[in-house]
């Protein structure tokens, strides 16, 4: 029967899944050998001073019965060498582990960080951000807490009960034998262990980024819940989710428990065969009291390791199936940074004005996680745009019909499914866009994207280079530079998440100065005026018609003032991309270039 559980578990593919868990985390371990082999090394001296003290008690105990003070004095000189040296090593050895896992912890997170940042948007865009925010902590401190608790822990704890146990042996077989007398039951369960405790933490993964999740989006949107009065219905939500949560945490408790009973049970009837083995033999007179003390206390050290050495399966499943989720969003398909050659060309003349040409592309968005649905909804069908150095072009179209989609392709945040999406240069400079070509494109999305901090840290933070004339340049340019002379310490005032402090028009107006101080040859608007009055709308336009000459510029918008001043105005509707001839408001009028 456990021959053919094991070839169901080959079968099914867990052992395989495991087992990758494993090397990916012994990486880990290999890359910090050398604070891993100093961790051991500290660890096993304490150990071997832990197990001579232990010895040196006895002697000491004897040294008392047999009235022998030079053995007396030799002996406790040597427990309290070995006692105060244990103790040194052991807070010696406390502060490295501390030091070193958080140094790893660290190290660990800044790389499966950046793997998260350099992932392709679509394909990260589907996990929730509380569920990445908890496999960036939880599950990356249970992974570098792993590297120095499995292989140093395991080693440590090994030389610990052989050294016990080649004791015990020593002075007497069959206490050793008694003391191991837990082994096989702790084996079985071990097995026991395995597989129950894998599920138990998949659960508790899980329900542990349910409530993150829950919790990071109600605090994101507490404003719209609040104002709709939705505080009662979040606080039910709160509790349904916890309630979740609490059911796992409770079964995992329970499965805990009474492995715990069982365990510490069989270590009590164990002891008590030591205690009355060991008072037979001191009754016959074989041992003398010194040894019959050490026999106890080495016989209880001798179970608790062994369990110990069992209990790190469980602790090493915690750390496997973090692992595995890590490993889950860091192995998604990453950002191509192709034409790196090209797009340098591409630089050098970025200060004449590139282009953008979208040429047939066809897209979709599938509704199904694996990208195997047949309910794709498509989006974009043959869709082509041309924008040239020095043009303004606007998108226009209802909402939801994919104009976002469009800029997000000239972003190279999703890839088009057919057809082409490049950008070029008036010599003949072509290259594809994506990741590469990010650097060379200025962005403006719906909606507040101020960071936390002081207005001047969210300027600098796309161009860090500049200086105080160029960020006052482009905040006149965005219409900015009125309302934050005003503001207390002007570009020194501080903000909130996403701008809290200042009004939505103001937000909106800095994060565009924003964009301009990037001084890309490419910028893009999405509804990125929505939030002001058309006479700002149009003057911010009209700024950077006349003073970023060469800039080319991709603007969604369904206000009149701002497509009279377009030189192309693209209508996008039943998945086709047609530019509109003539004048669309022609009471209005519209002025090329």
């Amino acid at each position: 029967m456990l021959w053919q559980k094991i070839r169901r578990k080959i079968r099914s593919g867990e052992w395989k899944e495991i087992w990758k868990e494993v090397c990916w985390i012994f990486r880990y371990i290999v890359k910090y050998r050398n604070a891993v082999i100093f961790y051991i090394l500290i660890g096993v001296a304490s150990t071997l001073i832990g197990l001579a003290g232990s010895v040196t008690s006895k002697y000491a105990i004897d040294a008392v019965t047999q009235f022998d003070i030079r053995l007396l004095v030799m002996s406790v000189a040597l427990f309290a060498a070995t006692g105060f040296g244990s103790i040194f090593l052991d807070a010696f050895m406390n502060r490295m582990l501390t030091k070193i896992s958080l140094r790893i912890n660290k190290e660990i997170l800044e790389d499966v960080y950046y793997k998260i940042l350099d992932t392709r948007w679509e394909e990260m865009s589907r996990y929730h951000s509380g569920d990445l925010l908890n496999r960036l902590n939880s599950d990356v401190s249970a992974v570098s807490g792993s590297v120095l608790s499995w292989v140093p822990s395991l080693i440590i704890r090994t030389v610990h009960f052989l050294g016990s146990l080649f004791i015990i042996l020593y002075y007497d077989p069959v206490m050793g034998v008694l003391a191991l007398g837990s082994a096989p039951v702790t084996v079985l369960f071990s097995r026991v262990l395995l597989y129950r405790m894998r599920d138990f933490n998949k659960k508790m993964r899980q329900a542990s980024s349910d409530l993150m999740g829950f919790t990071s989006e109600s605090f994101q949107n507490i404003q719209s819940i609040k104002s709709f009065h939705l505080t009662d219905l979040f606080r039910n939500r709160l509790d349904r989710v916890q309630g979740s949560y609490i059911e796992n945490a409770l079964e995992y408790n329970e499965f805990s428990v009474k492995t715990s009973i069982v365990m510490s049970s069989l270590s009590l009837i164990i002891s008590f065969l030591c205690m009355g083995w060991g008072v037979y033999r001191l009754w016959t007179g074989y041992i003398t009291y010194g040894t019959m003390t050490m026999f106890l206390q080495l016989s209880r050290t001798l179970a608790s390791d062994f369990s110990t050495l069992v209990k790190m399966v469980p602790s090493a499943i915690s750390a496997t199936t973090s692992a595995g989720r890590i490993m889950e969003v860091t192995d998604l398909p990453k950002d191509d940074h192709e034409d790196e050659a090209v797009i340098r060309k591409l630089e050098a003349e970025a200060d004449r004005g590139l282009g953008i040409t979208l040429d047939n592309i066809f897209f979709s968005y599938s509704s199904d996680k694996d990208m195997e649905s047949v309910d794709d909804e498509r989006v974009l069908e043959g869709c082509s745009l041309q924008a040239a150095p020095g043009e303004i072009v606007a998108l226009i179209g209802r909402s939801g019909c994919g104009k976002t989609t469009l800029l997000r392709i000239i972003l190279g945040l999703i890839r088009q499914e057919a057809g082409t999406a490049e950008i070029w240069s008036g010599s003949g400079v072509r290259a594809s866009l994506g990741a590469g070509s990010r650097h060379l494109i200025s962005y403006v999305p719906q909606g507040n994207t101020l960071f936390s901090g002081t207005i001047e840290d969210n300027l600098k933070m796309i161009a860090p280079d500049a200086d105080r004339e160029e960020m006052e340049e482009a905040l006149k340019i965005a219409c900015a530079w009125d309302f934050v002379q005003k503001l207390p310490g002007k570009m020194q005032c501080l903000i909130g998440e996403k701008g809290t402090g200042i009004s939505e028009g103001q937000a909106q107006r800095i994060a565009i100065a924003r964009a301009v101080l990037k001084k890309a040859p490419i910028i893009l608007f999405d509804e990125a005026t929505s939030a002001l009055d058309e006479e700002t709308g149009e003057k911010i336009l009209e700024n950077i018609k006349t003073t970023m000459k060469n800039c080319t510029c991709v603007m969604v918008s369904h206000r009149p003032t701002s497509l009279k001043i377009c030189s192309k105005v693209y209508r996008l509707e039943s998945c086709r991309l047609t530019e509109e001839q003539g004048d669309i408001y022609p009471d209005m009028g519209r002025t090329p270039f």
